[in-house]
């Protein structure tokens, strides 16, 4: 008897199929992630081009960077760690035993103690803004009003780790379930909202000082995140209610998977204040460029890296829990190859079209051209790492699969402090041979700790698991001719895309499209020309489509 699966109506791990079958799955799950990751990103790069244009990279630019960033970091520590590396693996599991009402139980449990923890942080926080503006940003003193205003925005803007902290659990419990629209869909409405602060609300109500209306249309893009989910939630049975019994055994287990995790992103994070730090030190609008150029480096990496991390982990998690580690081996197998053979092409388009990109994006108002160079330098050196973001992405959720969040954490931790060292190496080998701008050293350091990371997660899973993760040779080996092709390609042409560029906007647009479709179009042939089945598997499984039958 078969029997017909779809994505949003499962409760149990017995809808796990086979490899080929789960790869199928993860595959349309990330083409839909990915279709509305797009949507955001793309809302998001207007809300950068209007953020460019209204602030630029003055002082309002690097006191709302920075007010920004601090509650934004908490978020992804308390939301998302405890999310991904803890709460998704524990829920699946409680849906393995078949009770659905455990696993709500759970996951209201887990609502509460992330709510009320959140909550406290947000309190401290508001409190205690002075001292974190000194801390993390020192050289913003030497400004007459950047602490001040920085401040303001951060007070403003703490709440927004309550909202959006929530909303991951939430996501959480969705992609369990294997839903993945709303939690997708919920950054669009975030960027929507944010537009609507920096275009109508900054100019309506805030015209002297526009960073206001866009750090209240932020803040009230965290709680429309939360808010879509709700519907999402209600559909599939799940009911919230406070529940402060934080002693039972699964939120126990949630917690000792959960803190390693939380202090491996706390690593990661302080990478990020750490160069937001010494760009505070260097020319100024250094600490917004940095940010700009990270954000569209981010463009290709949230399409698909995270789309499909995010849609990995729960088959990951049905996986390990059956035992099935050949199977998780043979996921992750075709997924890096996937992820690679985008991002590869992606890379090269990324650093020989940084300036251009850069230019008709963001080069207006009082985006000056010291803005638009010093963000394309970022944007060049954190693009080298662009394949490295990506597969450390798609590679943690295996260990956190298999409940082992304390690898991943010791790699963090390592990566962290090399990190720490090559921002001060690389900075001072840019300032004193002139190579480049100072603040692309911090964005290089950042790309050469993400190898580093993705080499030793590599190395420690072939020592819990054995040489399971399959990888076709041919098809490796002949993404060499292809991004041989693509640079030739991209090296010839792409002084064509610059002069464009700096005579119209319209025209860049077009000339930047032409060749990075182009590249990206011989670089996908070459590859399936010279890889084999393999290569040409991973256009056969991403283009699949439905219903997925099992014995």
């Amino acid at each position: 008897m078969k029997q017909e699966v779809h994505g949003d109506d499962t409760a149990s791990l017995d809808d796990l199929g086979t490899a080929r079958q789960e790869a199928s799955r993860i595959a349309r799950a990330t083409g839909l992630m990915s279709g509305v990751t797009l949507t955001s990103r793309i809302l998001g790069l207007f809300r950068d081009i209007a953020q460019a244009a209204i602030l630029g990279t003055g002082i309002a630019a690097d006191a709302f960077t920075l007010g920004f960033i601090i509650p934004n970091t908490l978020r992804r520590l308390f939301g998302e760690s405890t999310t991904s590396a803890a709460f998704v693996p524990t829920y699946v599991e409680t849906l393995g035993q078949g009770n659905r009402k455990d696993a709500f139980l759970l996951g209201s449990r887990v609502l509460t103690l992330v709510g009320t923890v959140l909550l406290l942080v947000v309190i401290a926080g508001m409190l205690t803004a002075p001292l974190l503006i000194k801390a993390f940003a020192p050289g913003f003193a030497d400004i007459p009003g950047k602490t001040e205003l920085s401040t303001g925005l951060l007070r403003l803007l703490f709440p927004y780790i309550l909202l959006v902290g929530c909303a991951a659990v939430m996501g959480g419990i969705l992609n369990a379930h294997r839903h993945f629209l709303a939690p997708a869909s919920a950054p669009v409405l975030f960027n929507l909202s944010a537009l609507a602060g920096i275009l109508l609300l900054s100019r309506w109500v805030f015209p002297e000082q526009p960073v206001w209306g866009y750090s209240i249309g932020v803040l009230f893009g965290g709680f429309l995140q939360l808010l879509i989910q709700i519907p999402a939630l209600k559909k599939k049975g799940f009911s919230f209610r406070l529940d402060f019994n934080w002693k039972s055994p699964e939120v126990r287990k949630i917690g000792k998977l959960a803190f390693p995790a939380l202090v491996g992103l706390l690593a990661a994070e302080v990478n990020i204040i750490v160069d937001k730090m010494i760009a505070s030190m260097l020319a100024p609008g250094s600490v917004a460029a940095l940010s700009y150029g990270n954000r569209i480096m981010q463009f290709p990496q949230g399409v698909f890296a995270i789309s499909l991390a995010t849609a990995l982990l729960p088959t990951l998690s049905r996986q390990t829990a059956m035992g099935k580690l050949e199977d998780a081996g043979k996921t992750l197998g075709k997924a890096t190859l996937a992820l690679a053979a985008l991002m590869v092409p992606a890379t090269l388009c990324m650093i020989f079209l940084a300036k251009p990109v850069v230019q008709v994006l963001l080069a207006r108002g009082a985006f000056t051209a010291e803005s638009t160079l010093l963000t394309s330098s970022a944007l060049i050196y954190y693009s080298a790492g662009l394949l490295f973001y990506g597969a450390v992405k798609i590679t943690v959720p295996v260990f956190y699969a298999m409940k082992d969040t304390k690898t991943p954490v010791k790699i963090a931790i390592s990566c962290m402090g090399l990190n720490i060292i090559l921002n001060i190496i690389f900075t001072l080998f840019f300032i004193r041979t002139g190579y480049a701008q100072p603040l692309a050293g911090l964005a290089l350091s950042t790309s050469v700790s993400a190898l580093v990371n993705f080499f030793l997660l590599r190395i420690a899973l072939r020592r819990r698991i054995g040489a399971v993760v399959q990888s076709s040779t041919p098809a490796w080996l002949s993404m060499i001719p292809a991004a041989v092709v693509s640079f030739l390609f991209l090296m010839t042409l792409s002084p064509w895309a610059v002069s464009t560029a700096s005579i119209s906007t319209f025209r860049g647009v077009l000339a930047i499209l032409v060749l990075s479709s182009g590249a990206m179009v011989l670089f996908l042939a070459v590859f399936a020309l010279a890889g084999g089945k393999d290569a040409r598997s991973v256009f056969s499984l991403a283009f699949k489509r439905g219903s997925i039958k099992k014995s």
